[in-house]
């Protein structure tokens, strides 16, 4: 280590001897598996007929200008962590579909799609095989030519101080980043992360600065109430960076900070297609898996035991709709309505009687600590009745 970089870290001890002496309870040993609530019973779920796939979305290799993990590195991550499938998004790239790296990568489906830079923000574009002009067209055009190539596309980290979503006036896209790791978290607290990094173990660091999303979350609810139907995911959005041999906001970390859950049919194999119809039709949700492991988590709509729709399906109101939620773990349970909060529970599984029709999604906390978040059930009003309308 030269003399000037010695000199700069000495130069940051004052103010790293300040965070850590004023937030010294975070060093505590922090369980963050341990929530203590009255026993509650668990729900028996008819089989759906889908199975929890989890992975994570919008990850940066060497293809980006920005980072410094390599796309091995990404895949031997997600390999150890138990993932069932990742998806690349450099930035205005598609350099790594050219050089043969989506397939399958030991137990894990590694995709690739971008990250364009748009006029009115970043995009998330997927399931394309064609890079787009990004500087002769619109952002409303670039959204198109995702959709003429059968991709789907995602509004990316809309509240980043440095590249805010300006354009609220497009149509056509799949859904929005209702959770970003690098700017919704990371973004806010860099000095903390690189004084944290080069003092104590991370999982601490983390688990001090986790909130709740507000803006991107309240942006999404409002996309909803325009557009009808807006899908939700968790994304890593991880640029690995090395500095003097030490890794910041390493893949190790950050894959653990935000994945997205797919269902996807029971029987069959993943693949690309899967992945992405999932995707599509909303039958996601994402989660903060630092916190607790979010598979297995349901929030279906249901008139006895019969199912009517999981999250992201659309079903008609009718008497004796409930929707129910059941946890791998017991947590703080809040359901929103058209974008409000209207009720909250503490459990492990919730039956909630529904009397109107509405947009309902579910969000769950452990500790105090952001955890998952569901996309919502579209519950319709009744089908007119046909007898009555030939009346009229």
């Amino acid at each position: 280590m030269s003399a000037r970089q010695l000199s700069f870290l000495y130069c940051l001890l004052p103010t790293a001897y300040c965070l850590l002496s004023t937030g010294c309870a975070v060093l505590e040993p922090i369980k963050p598996h341990i929530f203590r609530t009255p026993a509650t019973p668990v729900v028996e779920l008819p089989d759906d007929g889908y199975r929890d796939v989890t992975g994570v979305i919008h990850i940066h290799t060497t293809y980006s200008h920005d980072a410094q993990g390599r796309f091995e590195d990404v895949v031997r991550v997600a390999n150890a962590q138990g993932l069932d499938y990742c998806i690349v998004t450099d930035h205005n790239t598609l350099q790594a579909l050219r050089d043969g790296k989506q397939g399958w990568h030991g137990a894990v489906l590694a995709l690739i799609g971008e990250e364009i830079s748009t006029q009115s923000g970043h995009y998330l574009a997927l399931n394309v095989h064609e890079e787009i002009d990004r500087t002769s067209k619109t952002t409303q055009q670039i959204i198109d030519e995702v959709n003429r190539q059968g991709g789907l596309g995602f509004i990316a980290h809309p509240y980043y101080k440095h590249s805010r979503w300006r354009d609220w006036t497009v149509h056509g896209f799949t859904g929005i980043e209702g959770y970003n790791v690098a700017h919704d978290t990371l973004d806010e607290n860099k000095l903390r992360l690189a004084l944290w990094t080069l003092t104590v173990p991370a999982e601490p660091f983390y688990f001090s600065i986790l909130d709740r999303p507000y803006d991107p979350l309240s942006a999404w609810d409002h996309l909803i109430a325009q557009h009808g139907r807006v899908v939700g995911i968790g994304s890593s959005d991880a640029h690995e960076f090395h500095v003097l041999g030490i890794k910041f906001a390493p893949y190790e970390d950050m894959f653990q900070l935000a994945r997205t859950n797919l269902l996807v049919p029971t029987s069959s194999t993943l693949t690309d297609a899967l992945v992405y119809d999932a995707l599509r039709q909303g039958h996601a949700y994402f989660s903060i898996d630092l916190v607790a492991s979010a598979r297995g988590f349901r929030f279906d709509a249901h008139k006895g035991q019969r199912i009517l729709g999981v999250m992201g399906d659309e079903v008609r109101f009718t008497e004796g709709l409930e929707l129910i939620a059941v946890l791998p773990a017991a947590a703080q349970l809040a359901l929103y309505k058209d974008g409000a909060q209207i009720a909250t529970a503490i459990g492990q599984s919730w039956n909630i009687p529904i009397t109107e029709p509405g947009v309902y999604r579910l969000e769950a906390a452990r500790n105090n600590k952001p955890w998952l978040f569901s996309n919502p059930i579209y519950v319709r009003p009744p089908a007119e009745n046909p007898a009555t309308s030939n009346q009229q």
